[in-house]
């Protein structure tokens, strides 16, 4: 049952106008060209749930500098100026835990590309290519904290914490293959799943608060373990 309600990435984007989603963007950067362009959130990670995901947008800008998210009608867009699109992979870098909490997203390229200027394709390629391994831990020092201070500052936790799941279950297919990549075990799928479905549920707050705790508890000795990055 779980796996039928969710939107299968490919088909899914094959719905979507990427040529409207694009000049909607732009046109809130009329004097900026745009370098690429791809879908991240709930579309990238395979858990679009229709009625309840957002549709959120990553674009890297030529002609604008730093980092900031905006909301373009139903869209997030989490832009990035050529000075910093780069940045974002880099864990030390100085913009925002939020931003650099989801860089894995970059794994889901080039299926979620909406847009590439082939002018760009040198510096597309080397984002597209950059290799995670190399920053895992910063990454998930990064992906831990963020969370850790959100479920520390809160009695309950948000739909937002599903990503705390989809994490624990990567990481587990990491120790088993030594690769770090999206592919989730049905276990962790059907649980993520269930947390966006269920997660304002009064009833089950006391089981998610303590599933929250025990995967961010694994999180963080998984990450205290690697060497890397």
């Amino acid at each position: 049952m779980i796996k039928e309600i969710v939107l299968k990435r490919n088909k899914l984007i094959g719905t979507l106008d990427k040529k409207r989603i694009y000049d909607k963007v732009m046109s809130n950067f009329p004097n900026m060209t745009c370098m690429f362009m791809y879908f991240g959130g709930s579309i990238g990670y395979g858990t679009f749930l229709s009625g309840t995901s957002d549709y959120d947008v990553n674009v890297s800008l030529d002609g604008f500098e730093g980092a900031f998210k905006t909301k373009i009608d139903d869209i997030d867009v989490f832009c990035y100026g050529k000075d910093v699109y780069m940045e974002r992979l880099n864990p030390n870098s100085g913009i925002s835990l939020y931003k650099k909490c989801f860089i894995d997203d970059i794994l889901t390229l080039p299926d979620t590309l909406i847009f590439l200027n082939e002018k760009y394709k040198k510096e597309y390629e080397a984002y597209k290519n950059f290799d995670l391994s190399k920053v895992l831990h910063g990454f998930l020092s990064n992906f831990y904290e963020y969370f850790a201070f959100c479920f520390n500052d809160s009695p309950i936790v948000g739909k937002k914490f599903y990503h705390v799941v989809r994490m624990r279950g990567q990481l587990e297919n990491y120790k088993k293959t030594g690769v770090f990549s999206l592919a989730l075990d049905d276990k962790y799928f059907k649980e993520e799943i269930d947390f966006k479905l269920n997660w304002a549920k009064k009833e089950r707050q006391k089981e998610f608060l303590s599933l929250m705790e025990k995967y961010l508890e694994e999180i963080y000795e998984t990450k205290e373990g690697l060497k890397d990055g």
